[in-house]
């Protein structure tokens, strides 16, 4: 954004330039009737619009703003630049620069009240310009000062903004000759360039941008604000659903502790059944530890588990080993 600070000083010598905020599709690309876009620009419609930057005092005295939504794709800006090399280099200056995509402050307005639609896109169209002349103040005094229209086939004078600042062509024809000489005679009640600088000049101190700024830091502080609650909102929300997801796993540990434990209670019951079957000892001392009680037993009972374990892993290390044999025995 251009510096609007009280300090900066108005350059006069840019103040005799023209600034077009241009629109596409409908002005330099005919658009059929009933049909939604597309198509090829229009040699003949750059060459006019040429024309009239000529009558301007030619390329290096206008700035050309893409208001159309053509701004919003670099590859849509390389095909208009690269037209306008092939069909008007020496009369239209390259597009650099486009307006904003949305404003900060929206316009209230009633001019089309049951078209909803074509309202929002009329208002955004006018805020999008009309911030733009509020941020260009230093580098472009010549459009603050008046000295800038916009060419467009949407009616956008229905917004009393731009009264005497527009001109509209036709959607399915484009600009015309009888376009160019309307332009014409609109810029010729445009400010000449010394009363555009003492204009440009009041505008950098006018108290209304400076508000405007202000309000618009206003709502942006109100959008970060809103932003940052339902961010802490997330993260206590976050930080609520960890903790029930905590107190979730512990259950879900503790459970599988105790499936585990039990798996191992009744895999150790099976495997001293299957023991005792086999060794008589081992049988006598379980037979014995039935007899018995306090802490004789305790000591006997772990002393049944210890023997079982390693028969247990006596079994299973035999299991190994048969199964090495084997694989062995297949290999000769």
């Amino acid at each position: 954004m251009a510096d609007t600070t009280p300090a900066a000083a108005i350059d006069a010598s840019l103040c005799d330039r023209y600034v077009i905020f241009l629109d596409i599709d409908g002005v330099l690309l005919p658009v059929p009737r009933f049909t939604f876009g597309g198509g090829d620009l229009s040699p003949e419609s750059v060459q006019r619009l040429g024309g009239l930057i000529t009558h301007l005092g030619g390329r290096e005295k206008v700035t050309i703003v893409l208001s159309s939504t053509w701004r919003n794709s670099p590859d849509s800006v390389a095909r208009l630049n690269e037209f306008i090399t092939r069909h008007a280099a020496d009369t239209v200056p390259l597009v650099r620069c486009g307006t904003d995509n949305g404003t900060v402050l929206v316009t209230q307005v009633d001019y089309y009240a049951d078209d909803p639609t074509e309202q929002r896109l009329v208002r955004d169209r006018v805020d999008e310009i009309e911030r733009w002349l509020h941020t260009h103040v230093v580098d472009h005094p010549e459009a603050i000062a008046g000295r800038w229209f916009a060419i467009d086939d949407m009616k956008l004078d229905v917004d009393a903004r731009m009264a005497d600042h527009f001109l509209y062509t036709q959607t399915d024809v484009g600009i015309t000759d009888e376009d160019v000489a309307r332009a014409t005679e609109m810029v010729a009640a445009f400010p000449a360039p010394a009363e555009a600088a003492t204009r440009a000049q009041r505008a950098l101190q006018d108290p209304a941008l400076k508000q405007e700024e202000i309000r618009i830091l206003e709502v942006l502080l109100e959008r970060k604000a809103a932003e940052a609650e339902e961010l802490r909102r997330q993260l206590a929300d976050t930080a609520a659903d960890l903790a029930r997801q905590r107190e979730l796993n512990k259950e879900a540990e503790k459970n599988a502790r105790e499936r585990e434990r039990r798996l191992e209670d009744v895999s150790y019951r099976l495997a001293l059944y299957d023991f005792s079957k086999r060794h008589e000892t081992l049988r006598e001392a379980v037979e014995l530890c039935e007899k018995i009680t306090g802490p004789d037993r305790k000591a006997m009972n772990e002393s049944i588990r210890t023997v079982v374990n390693l028969l247990r892993e006596k079994k299973e290390l035999e299991k190994r080993v048969r199964a090495d044999m084997k694989k062995a025995n297949s290999k000769k």
